[in-house]
This record gives C-alpha cells, structure tokens and sequence, in this order.
C-alpha cells in the first residue's frame, strides 16, 4: 500500500498487516501472505489446498499475526494498519481482539472492510471512527487531520 510506505519513508511508525494475493502464470490467486508492515516479513497464511472442502487458511500463522499487531500495541506506534476485517473478525475471532485493542489504546487505525461487512464493523467499533473510500489520497487526508 503507497499510503503505508509512505509513512515509514517519512519516519511514522507505521506497524500492523497487509495481505499480498500470490498469482500464478494465468494470474490466478494461489495463496496469500500476512506482511508485517513493520519488519516486510512474509507469513504464509492461505495456499491451495487439494480438496475444494477443504480451506486452505493456515490457522496457526494467522496467530503470528495476532502478536504483530499486540507489538504495535504494545511499542504505542503511531498508526495500525489491517488488511483486512474479514469473516473471522466478523465472527468474533482472528485479529478482532487485537483490533479492538487498538481502539481502546487511542492508537490510529486505518483497517479495510469490505462493503458488505460495514453494519457488523460498524456494530463491533461501536461506530467509532470515519469511513474513507480506498484510496491512497483519501488516506492522506485522513491522517493529516489526526496530526
């Protein structure tokens, strides 16, 4: 994300996770990685899986991500960024304790949700803070009204 790099060239401390979708030679996803906006460190989290039953999510990497987020927490960086509130967070789990410790602790924010998970983030924030459209500029002017 240009926002994200952005900040850490101009010395925020910038930490959380954002996804990187890997394609294959027809461009097709075959698998997703958890980055550490902080360190650039790749984790594995979702790669194909043989059987359409079964879901190729790594459920013991996504604890690893858990921990970089409680490292933000815990360092008070200057902003948190997650990719993405998804449908574990929307059912209460994955990230969403780590997120909402986030809130608690005054630090800014900025997580993606999908359209249509609006109505539970909005439930599970409590409506706190702005919806912003995606877009890196919309991001900036975000952030320049926090500082």
């Amino acid at each position: 994300m240009k926002f994200v790099e952005k900040q850490k060239s101009l010395n925020t401390r910038v930490g959380g996770v954002l996804q990187e979708a890997l394609f294959n030679s027809e461009g097709g996803i075959v698998g997703l990685n958890a980055v550490d906006v902080l360190t650039n460190r790749r984790i594995p989290i979702s790669r194909p899986v043989k059987n359409d039953d079964e879901c190729g999510l790594d459920v013991s990497a996504l604890t690893e991500t858990t921990g970089i987020i409680r490292n933000a927490i815990n360092d008070r960086l200057d902003l948190v960024v997650v990719e993405k509130f998804g449908e574990l967070e929307q059912n209460g789990k994955g990230l969403i304790d780590e997120i909402l410790q986030t809130i608690v602790e005054g630090i800014p924010l900025l997580i993606s949700v999908p359209e249509a998970a609006l109505p539970v983030w909005q439930d599970r924030s409590g409506g706190l803070g702005s919806i912003l459209p995606f877009s890196e500029e919309a991001f900036q002017q975000w952030w320049d009204k926090l500082e």
